[in-house]
């Protein structure tokens, strides 16, 4: 059986065909653009596998593995630095095929095979929400941090939706996010790939309410942490049995300062963010 997403990723694949003509206009790309090309690329090579699957789950992990590309390209569009004609016409390609993409990816693909067992009450020292992490991943290599920012706006903006009424520092719930190469829990973006308008996903069993303050950990290898101050946004409940997706919660960022900013923004650039929009 094809995959039922087939023509919709053929038809984001394409655009971005596109999207990459109008940034390949000399041989000699800036480093900054041509990192933007590799990523695009790398998209069109997981929709063209999308294309090919054989099976809904299959092709489901295809464009998932594409809107990542998407999602850091985004990212790293924010801090291009180049002035390139394309760069507007790249932004505005990809945040069209990432809004055709990503119903694909809420549409579930198969049912979980057994409900999770809910992990062993904690002690009351522990906190309120605990990660389900893979293995640590090794130390990132040093990596130069870009400065400045790109100019070229998105052609399209969404806004996380207005935080909760102000919340007091002592109501918030102390969370840790670990994040590695392979772990579940991973930064978020949306349309306009500019992660202070994203946050983190924490995989976790343990679910916290909606508008939920927070006070999160966020670990990173190489022994770099920072703490941030955030709002649960979304929940993926584990009791969900439609869903597929691991359960977790989305926690938007508030007033993330240029520092934090920078950190996540070099784990970014070596690990896709996932998308998630409203």
């Amino acid at each position: 059986m094809a995959y039922s997403g087939s023509e919709t990723a053929k038809t984001a694949r394409e655009s971005l065909s596109k999207a990459l003509e109008a940034l390949q206009t000399s041989e000699d790309l800036p480093k900054d653009v041509l990192d933007v090309t590799s990523h695009i690329a790398e998209a069109v090579g997981a929709l063209f596998e999308a294309e090919r699957a054989s099976s809904d789950l299959d092709g489901k992990a295809s464009v998932r593995a594409g809107l990542g590309s998407l999602s850091q390209t985004l990212a790293l569009l924010q801090d291009v630095k180049t002035e390139h004609p394309g760069i507007g016409v790249a932004t505005s390609v990809i945040a069209d095929a990432m809004s055709s993409l990503y119903p694909l990816t809420s549409v579930p693909s198969k049912a979980p095979s057994k409900v999770p067992s809910k992990p062993a009450s904690k002690s009351p020292e522990a906190t309120a929400a605990t990660l389900i992490q893979a293995p640590q991943a090794a130390p990132l290599p040093n990596v130069e941090v870009s400065e400045g920012r790109s100019l070229a706006p998105a052609p399209r903006r969404s806004l996380a939706p207005p935080p909760p009424p102000p919340i007091e520092d002592a109501a918030r719930v102390a969370v840790e996010a670990n994040i590695g190469a392979t772990t579940e829990s991973n930064f978020f973006v949306g349309f306009t790939g500019e992660i202070s308008d994203g946050g983190v996903f924490l995989a976790t069993y343990e679910v916290l309410a909606a508008n939920t303050g927070v006070n999160v950990l966020v670990t990173l290898p190489g022994g770099f942490e920072t703490r941030i101050k955030g709002w649960v946004r979304f929940v993926r409940d584990p009791m969900d049995l439609d869903s597929d997706s691991e359960p977790g919660l989305g926690i938007q960022f508030e007033n993330l300062n240029e520092e934090q900013r920078e950190l996540i923004l070099r784990f970014i650039r070596k690990r896709p963010p996932m998308f998630y929009d409203d």
